[in-house]
Order: structure tokens, then C-alpha cells, then sequence
């Protein structure tokens, strides 16, 4: 696998929101945007289990990530990514993490959703292992 440059290691780590594309049951593209967060070695994005998106990433093992540069469109990355894991432990704590960083407020769960939604019973992580890398 190419390596992921700096520069967008840092895009993947810090507020902003990429396209996340799944191969449908049908046959077709399921793109949805997410907020991408990267440790290194594994893209995690936090998602509801039983959605369309984790339901088809579950499936197909696969899906491809691609973000721009919101200072200069002309600079994206592209990740094909295989399905690494998906975890409910710690799904939560993931969730305010990047809900801190992309909306300026300490939680998901009380702040943006009420904090009885039951919707937190079905978080999870879903980690994917980039395999290719494409960049400008």
C-alpha cells in the first residue's frame, strides 16, 4: 500500500467531512457523508449498527473513502478500504470525540440528540484498513 502523506493524515484526523462509498445490495453505489477519524493504521468512522451504510460495509467487506481539501478542491485522497472490525466498546466515547471536533460541543448525546435517544444503544465503530491510496 502507498503510504498516507502527513497532510492528509492530519485531514483524516481533524474537523471535516469526506464521502463514504458501499457497494449496495442491489447492485448499486451508496455514498453518505461522515466525519472521518484515522489512528494511523485504521479509518474509523462511528455509524449506527443496522443502517444502510453498516449493514452494506458489513456485507461487501469493503468500501472506499474520498476527501477534499475544503481549502483547495484540487487536493483529495482516495482509500480503498477493506472491513478491519466493527466494535460497539467505546462507540460513545468515539462519537463525542468527533463530535467535539467537527461541532465544537463536548457530546453527541444531550447536545445534538436528546440524551434519551435510543439510538445510543446502537452505536458502533467500524474500522477499515486503507489497501489503496490514491492522492493529488
Amino acid at each position: 500500500m502507498r503510504a498516507i502523506p502527513d497532510f492528509y493524515q492530519k485531514r483524516l484526523c481533524g474537523p471535516g467531512t469526506a464521502t463514504l462509498s458501499v457497494l449496495a445490495k442491489d447492485g448499486s453505489i451508496q455514498s453518505t457523508l461522515v466525519w472521518p477519524d484515522f489512528d494511523g493504521t485504521y479509518l474509523k468512522l462511528n455509524m449506527l449498527a443496522g443502517s444502510p451504510k453498516e449493514t452494506n460495509i458489513r456485507r461487501e467487506g469493503r468500501a472506499t473513502l474520498l476527501m477534499a481539501d475544503p481549502a483547495d478542491d484540487n487536493l483529495y485522497i482516495s482509500l480503498r478500504c477493506r472491513l478491519h472490525k466493527i466494535e460497539r466498546d467505546h462507540a460513545i466515547d468515539h462519537l463525542n470525540q468527533i463530535t467535539q471536533r467537527n461541532m465544537g460541543v463536548a457530546s453527541w448525546y444531550g447536545e445534538v440528540e436528546s440524551a434519551d435517544c435510543p439510538s445510543q444503544q446502537r452505536r458502533v465503530v467500524v474500522y477499515l484498513k486503507p489497501v489503496h491510496v490514491y492522492h493529488t
